[in-house]
């Protein structure tokens, strides 16, 4: 049986706010752009899809500055 992997990724904005994208969900160090990544994520399919607004403004706002795997611990 595979095992399953999740991605994580996080952004600085052009303002040094920063931006997680996760497996738990969306988090941002910048409360007015955590209720914009909310809302916008909200209108779309559910996780774990980035809405093409978020990503659009992913693009032309941010700098990609870590991205990783992670494995979930299984229980067997």
């Amino acid at each position: 049986m595979g095992r399953l992997m999740y991605f994580a990724f996080k952004w600085k904005h052009l303002d040094g706010a920063t931006v997680d994208f996760e497996p738990a969900g969306w988090f941002c160090n910048d409360a007015v752009k955590m209720e914009w990544l909310r809302t916008e994520s909200g209108l779309s399919n559910p996780w774990p899809v980035i809405p093409a607004a978020i990503r659009l403004w992913l693009q032309q706002q941010c700098e990609l500055i870590e991205f990783r795997g992670i494995v979930p611990e299984c229980s067997e």
